[in-house]
């Protein structure tokens, strides 16, 4: 390995990381509804809340994936 390898470490504002908490409680806040309306056989309820999360989770990671290169 090389000897000048260095991790740098951003630091970030507080509120970015309450965001990122309130985006993970949402998510699973939803995949839990999306768990819940398929058990109890609400098939609309269900497709529902699973497209919500996956666009929910999606953008999450596009803002990741854009803030990461700054």
């Amino acid at each position: 390995m090389s000897e000048n390898m260095m991790v740098k470490v951003k630091k970030r504002p507080w509120y970015e990381w309450i965001l990122w908490v309130l985006w993970g409680i949402t998510l699973v806040f939803i995949l839990q509804n999306a768990v819940a309306s398929g058990a109890e056989l609400e098939p609309r309820a269900a497709l529902i809340f699973w497209i919500s999360l996956v666009v929910l989770f999606l953008a999450g990671v596009v803002v990741w994936f854009i803030r990461r290169s700054k």
